[in-house]
């Protein structure tokens, strides 16, 4: 998804390619669990994540433009909602399980609640005007038009890192923290995902807050102070003599990443000369990167030296977003350049 949306959002509109996409999801979901074989399980997957890759950058594209409207952070708060619909999510799946529904009942369900959200939801999104590129300043503006395009894909580059370094942090925790957990920790199986769940709920709490912290010191000085908090509770988390230390870790972990992505694709959607879809479609494209690869590296690495070292690595790779928020800051934003 992530090629095609900026040309589908150029051509009708992000708002209108977030209904159809959400509209497809709620197809799609009852439909997964009719799939008669593996291939049909497969290319409704494949549709699946196709729709929800759409809904990332489209949605993205809005809460841009919805922030530069406020001039005032609401990113990270946008977010924290998202992470608060992950927990909803999980607890409705566990109660339709102890309920013993079927899963063609409760996707069925969860498709028609999710489709009336999407027709109350969609009714205030904002026009054409949210796609459109943020103008160069008096600077940018003067540079001619190779150095300004050469300069935005620079720091497309820097802030999609960003997204890399985080996002690979979160699909380490989700893959692996258990794990640890329960082979390091000596944790049992009905608490070795606690880790996972001190980490989103970190995450929530911590984007529900985000915006105030934001405003006060600014994006780019946000982003080191919150990428030390992360390493530190990434740290904490694997060398924790105890499994309370532990899961204090993956608390604080959740607590430092939780507005660094936000933060990354504002600055992305407000890159001055690109628009909104394509910027985030970029950055997105390496944020999920760092996503679906961490588990892999993850287990490559521990094969050869364990599990601990191989914990390490998200901890060293959060402290990446130092120097380049120092990178970031030093380019020509159209939004917030602290």
């Amino acid at each position: 998804a992530m090629r095609p949306v900026p040309y589908l959002v150029d051509r009708w509109t992000s708002a209108v390619v977030i209904r159809a996409a959400a509209i497809a999801v709620c197809v799609c979901l009852p439909l997964l669990s009719v799939a008669w074989d593996l291939v049909s399980l497969f290319s409704l997957l494949l549709l699946f994540g196709f729709t929800l890759g759409t809904l990332d950058i489209t949605m993205n594209t809005q809460g841009v433009a919805v922030e530069r409207a406020y001039g005032r952070p609401v990113m990270s708060g946008l977010h924290g909602v998202y992470s608060l619909g992950v927990l909803v999510g999980a607890l409705c799946g566990s109660i339709a399980a102890h309920a013993g529904a079927s899963p063609a009942t409760h996707f069925l369900i969860a498709a028609a609640c999710l489709a009336g959200l999407v027709l109350a939801g969609t009714r205030w999104l904002l026009g054409q005007m949210a796609d459109v590129a943020t103008e160069a300043s008096s600077d940018e503006a003067a540079q001619d038009p190779p150095t300004q395009r050469h300069g935005a894909r620079w720091l497309l580059l820097s802030v999609g890192l960003v997204a890399f370094c985080s996002l690979f942090a979160e699909g380490a925790v989700d893959d692996w923290s258990g794990v640890y957990l329960h082979e390091v920790q000596g944790a049992s199986f009905g608490v070795a995902p606690l880790g996972a769940a001190a980490c989103g709920a970190g995450m929530t709490v911590g984007r529900l807050c985000g915006d105030r912290v934001i405003a006060r010191y600014g994006r780019t000085s946000t982003l080191w102070g919150t990428s030390l908090v992360a390493s530190a509770g990434m740290s904490l988390a694997v060398l924790a003599p105890t499994l309370g230390l532990a899961l204090l870790g993956y608390g604080i972990l959740g607590l430092g990443v939780a507005t660094i992505v936000p933060i990354a694709f504002t600055l992305a959607g407000n890159t001055a000369g690109v628009a909104p879809a394509l910027a985030l479609s970029r950055v997105t494209t390496l944020g999920y990167a760092g996503l679906f690869g961490s588990p892999t590296i993850i287990g490559l690495l521990a094969h050869g030296v364990g599990l601990a070292v191989a914990l390490s690595l998200p901890a060293v790779l959060l402290l990446l977003i130092v120097p380049l928020s120092r990178i970031i800051a030093r380019q020509r934003l159209g939004a917030d350049p602290r």
